[in-house]
C-alpha cells in the first residue's frame, strides 16, 4: 500500500477529529482506513503523518494505466465506445488500481466520462463486462446521457450480442430461460436452476451456432437480460461451457473466449476486434454470418 505525508498546523485531540475538520471525511470512510486505536491517536501540530493514498484520493482515478492496448472505437458529444481487451477490469475499486478501462481513459486525457457520477467508481459506464470478457464497452460523457440510459436501460438498450467459443458441435439453438442463484464466497459463481426458488433471479438468452471448426463451435448470443456471469453459467448448464472458462467447467485456454460483439441502443456500437478468435475461425466470415442472422434473431 502506498502512503502520502500529511501534517496539521495545530494540535488536534484525535486523528479522527483532524480528518473530519481538515478533509471533511465521513466517519464511515475514516473507519474503513484506520483502526480504532489510530483514530483516537492525538495529533501534534507540524509533525508529519503517513496517510494511505487510497484514503487521501478516495473516489479519484489513478492517471496511470498498466495493461494491454485499448482501442477507442468511436466517440461523440454524449458517448465514447471502447474495445475492452480480456484481462482488464472495467473500473477501479480504489485509487491504487491501475489496470482498468477508466485508468486508460485518464492516461489518454479522456476526462469527460470521469467527471460525472463522481460519487461512484463506475462513473459513466452504461454496463460492465467481466474481467475475462473482451468487447465493446460504452460510457456516457454527460450526466444527462448517463441518467437517461440507466433509467431507461431496458428500452434504450435494444439488443446485446456476444460471441462465445464452446467445445463440441453446438446443438442447443433457441431461446432459454433459467433461474440463477449466487453461490460460494461473495456469490462468486452462479447456480442455474430450472425452476424459481428462494433468492433466485430469472434470466433469458437466445443462442445460435454460427460455425464450427476443429471440434469447436462459435455461437452468437442475444443476451435478453444481463445478470452476473449469465452467459457463462447458462451455456455451461446447456452442456457447452465456454473455452477457457474453468470456473464453469471449460477447458483451460489462453483466455476465456467470450466477446461483447454488438450493443444496439441510440446508435449501434460494434466491436469486431476479437483477434484471438482467429485461432479457430475466420473473423470476417464469422462477422458476416452473424450479421446475416441479426434480423431474425
Amino acid at each position: 500500500m502506498e502512503f502520502v505525508e500529511f501534517s496539521w498546523l495545530q494540535d488536534e485531540p484525535s486523528l479522527k477529529e483532524a480528518l473530519k475538520k481538515t478533509l471533511g471525511s465521513s466517519g464511515q470512510l475514516i473507519k474503513r482506513h484506520f483502526s480504532s486505536k489510530e483514530q483516537n491517536r492525538p495529533i501534534q501540530g507540524k509533525l508529519s503523518y503517513r496517510l494511505p493514498i487510497n484514503y487521501v484520493n478516495h473516489m479519484k482515478i489513478n492517471p496511470q494505466y498498466v495493461g494491454p492496448k485499448v482501442d477507442i472505437i468511436s466517440e461523440d458529444d454524449s458517448f465514447i465506445v471502447l474495445h475492452k481487451p480480456p484481462g482488464v477490469h472495467c473500473h477501479p475499486l480504489s485509487y491504487d488500481d491501475k489496470d482498468t478501462m477508466l485508468n486508460f481513459l485518464v492516461s489518454v486525457g479522456k476526462w469527460e466520462s470521469l467527471l460525472i457520477n463522481q460519487d461512484n467508481y463506475d462513473r459513466g459506464l452504461l454496463y460492465r463486462l467481466d474481467f475475462e470478457t473482451s468487447g465493446v464497452l460504452v460510457l456516457a460523457k454527460t450526466e444527462k446521457a448517463l441518467r437517461f440510459v440507466r433509467d431507461n436501460f431496458n428500452t434504450t438498450m435494444k439488443r446485446k450480442f456476444y460471441w462465445a467459443i464452446v467445445e463440441g458441435e453446438f446443438d442447443q439453438d433457441g431461446l432459454w430461460t433459467h433461474h440463477f442463484k449466487p453461490t460460494g464466497l461473495k456469490g462468486v459463481k452462479q447456480k442455474v436452476l430450472e425452476w424459481p426458488g428462494e433468492d433466485t433471479q430469472e434470466a433469458s438468452l437466445a443462442v445460435m451456432k454460427i460455425s464450427s471448426n476443429e471440434g469447436k463451435s462459435l455461437v452468437l448470443v442475444n443476451l435478453k437480460t444481463g445478470i452476473r456471469h449469465q452467459i457463462r453459467a447458462q451455456l455451461s448448464y446447456l452442456g457447452f461451457p465456454i473455452l477457457g472458462d474453468e470456473l464453469y467447467g471449460g477447458r483451460k485456454a489462453e483466455r476465456l473466449f467470450l466477446h461483447a460483439l454488438r450493443y444496439e441502443f441510440f446508435e449501434t456500437a460494434e466491436d469486431p476486434n476479437a483477434e484471438l478468435f482467429n485461432i479457430f475461425f475466420d473473423l470476417n466470415g464469422a462477422l458476416q454470418m452473424s450479421h446475416d442472422v441479426l434480423g431474425r434473431f
